[in-house]
């Protein structure tokens, strides 16, 4: 890898929806010199991901399904198998849960574009499972997509309050908390989550719910 911390974000991926320049952008490390600069790059961001989204007719209807495979096989982790790991297969593994993730987090975003429409996103999905079922050759009859969410508010005053008395958060309360923006989230109060994250993940390798093998070849 490119020096980059493990499990962090490689610095010199390649060009996706976004440039690096813009990735950098929305993370919070870059400024524009001007406010004129700053509309001119959300409107590009802004652009590209509409464009992207139309591309999607275009690799649907036309890309191979050995592509497509190949797309997804390259790039997904695969099972463990049991013996050691290496360092280089550790971050391998790493780069490939990422890929997972951006799966994940494309539907949340689909998800999150389409809720502020107000449109049905569950007739979205069927629609779209209808051609993907299509595009295997099958002749659909019916496709039902039921989608159901149990809803709990938190209450982010006594979450600070736990976390500033030293009582330990869980991993939701945590990201609650930080998604929240109801608060100024000092570097104190970061080092606190990261100490007790890395407790955690400590305590799990010690009763054996995870388990991380290193070999010597690098």
């Amino acid at each position: 890898m490119s020096g980059s911390p493990l499990g962090a974000e490689p610095e010199d991926r390649d060009r996706g929806i976004l440039t690096p320049d813009d990735r950098t952008y929305l993370r919070g490390e870059k400024e524009y010199s001007s406010e004129q600069s700053e509309i001119d790059a959300r409107y590009r961001i802004r652009k590209r991901i509409k464009d992207s989204i139309l591309d999607f007719s275009v690799i649907l209807a036309n890309l191979s399904q050995k592509d497509r495979e190949q797309v997804f096989r390259s790039n997904a982790p695969q099972q463990d198998s049991g013996g050691e790991t290496s360092l280089s297969d550790f971050e391998e593994f790493i780069k490939k849960t990422r890929f997972v993730k951006g799966i994940e987090n494309a539907i949340a975003f689909l998800y999150l574009g389409i809720s502020d429409l107000d449109w049905d996103f569950e007739e979205v999905v069927e629609a779209g499972v209808r051609s993907a079922e299509e595009k295997h050759g099958k002749v659909v009859e019916n496709v039902s997509v039921s989608i159901h969410i149990d809803y709990s508010e938190p209450d982010f005053e006594e979450l600070m309050l736990k976390l500033e008395s030293g009582e330990g958060l869980t991993r939701d309360e945590m990201s609650a908390l930080i998604r929240s923006n109801e608060f100024e989230i000092d570097q104190a109060t970061l080092d606190q989550f990261l100490k007790q994250f890395e407790d955690d993940i400590s305590e799990e390798i010690e009763d054996g719910d995870i388990e991380i093998h290193f070999n010597d070849e690098v």
